[in-house]
């Protein structure tokens, strides 16, 4: 994304008058013209255009201050703007000399109002005859996912040893320095219990520089050298895959989980040893079989908007995922189901995975099924895929289950929120 920037000198007199010409005009136009502010998630460009009242910074080697040039909706003007005597390197800064990246809104308005871009002419001038200006990006933005039902933004960056406060333009160069405190900063914050899952929300960061991405304490990623000036990076609010362990034969053992969509649960990526009753896999607490960091889930979670759901498609004559559920892929072996992988779909999930295990019946049917902690009348509900020669014939909660049915257990996290860890 260039941002081209055109300033015209404008008098009055052009008949050899020795005051210095003021009042300069600035036509700007954005390479590939765009909304206000958005992003192509082919490219993982974030596209920009100026709007009426964007002010823009403008200098040159010979002077210590900058013009401000305001849009008035078709072009930038500054009456105060001084061509030079002599030749001079010129340089323009948005939305200022300086930006302020805290107490950002998260939505793409604010990034637009803070999306610095900085650039200089090719060559020395007095800008007699105008200046031709390009500016190019010198931030990038994150795109955060939250991942929590009902969770908590506090986002904030810092460099080597130093918080993120904002930037200042570099005086006689086409770029920015990072301004910085010693105090922890804020660049957006939305109030525990505000953020939705799977809410996006937006934050304009310094590229160029290594820097480490925190919601409150929780370190959300470190980058290993600058992001790249004019793109977006798409990050979770808190993590979605780890560790956390589990009582397995009385020992204290690391099993891995996964979370496959915003809100969902955390799932072991493993069953628990032993098939189970269903009263046996509702325990909770220190009574569950993995101890209380894990649990059964309930099967409107698992079914919940983004779960496991699949529609019988009568054209077909199949089940078909639903629209912004994982995927399903059926993996053989000599013929016969091994697994049943399901890939999250949603942005921060996509590289996501988990795989359900056969269990073969006395017919031959291949079987991918888990307890759920729902019962329903006296009897328990158990989550049920069953594939028949690569067809799949039952797919979802299946809720007149004898409860002393014996049947796999797919744990997952006790917990319900990562980024402020209530249970």
């Amino acid at each position: 994304m260039l941002a081209v920037v055109v300033l015209t000198a404008c008098s009055n007199d052009d008949n050899g008058d020795t005051q210095p010409k003021r009042g300069m005009t600035l036509n700007a136009s954005v390479e590939d013209l765009s909304s206000r502010a958005t992003m192509t998630d082919e490219s993982g460009t974030w596209k920009f255009a100026f709007a009426a009242n964007d002010q823009v910074s403008v200098s040159n080697s010979k002077i210590t201050n900058y013009y401000t040039f305001t849009n008035n909706g078709s072009q930038f003007t500054c009456a105060q703007a001084e061509v030079t005597k002599e030749a001079a390197d010129w340089y323009a800064y948005f939305p200022g000399n300086e930006v302020d990246l805290t107490n950002q809104t998260g939505n793409f308005a604010d990034v637009a109002n803070k999306f610095a871009v900085a650039g200089g002419t090719a060559l020395a001038t007095t800008g007699e005859k105008g200046l031709s200006i390009t500016l190019k990006p010198k931030v990038a933005v994150l795109r955060v996912v939250a991942v929590d039902k009902k969770g908590i933004l506090d986002i904030h960056v810092k460099t080597a040893d130093k918080w993120v406060k904002g930037l200042i333009a570099t005086k006689d160069a086409t770029d920015f320095t990072v301004s910085t405190s010693d105090t922890k900063t804020t660049l957006l914050h939305k109030a525990e219990g505000t953020v939705n899952a799977g809410e996006i929300n937006y934050v304009v960061v310094p590229a160029g520089v290594k820097i480490a991405i925190y919601n409150g304490d929780l370190l959300l990623n470190t980058t290993k050298v600058g992001l790249t000036a004019g793109k977006y990076y798409t990050i979770t609010s808190g993590p979605t895959k780890g560790k956390t362990n589990a009582l397995i034969n009385g020992q204290e053992t690391p099993v891995e989980w996964v979370q496959l969509w915003a809100g969902g649960p955390r799932f072991a990526i493993q069953n628990v040893a032993e098939e189970m009753t269903w009263t046996d896999a509702a325990n909770t607490g220190k009574e569950y079989v993995w101890g209380e960091n894990w649990r059964t889930p309930t099967a409107a979670e698992v079914t919940e908007e983004g779960g496991l759901q699949a529609e019988w498609n009568t054209k077909e004559g199949k089940w078909v995922v639903k629209e912004g559920s994982p995927t399903i892929n059926v993996t053989t072996k000599d013929g016969i189901e091994e697994t049943v992988e399901f890939t999250g779909v949603q942005p921060g999930y996509t590289k996501n995975t988990l795989t359900l295990y056969n269990k073969i019946d006395s017919h031959g049917y291949s079987h991918f099924n888990f307890w759920t902690t729902t019962e329903n009348n006296g009897y328990g509900c158990m989550y049920r895929i069953m594939i028949d020669k690569g067809i799949i014939g039952i797919f979802g909660p299946s809720s007149f289950e004898s409860k002393d049915t014996k049947c796999l257990v797919r744990p997952v996290l006790s917990i319900q929120n990562i980024t402020n860890n209530k249970k």
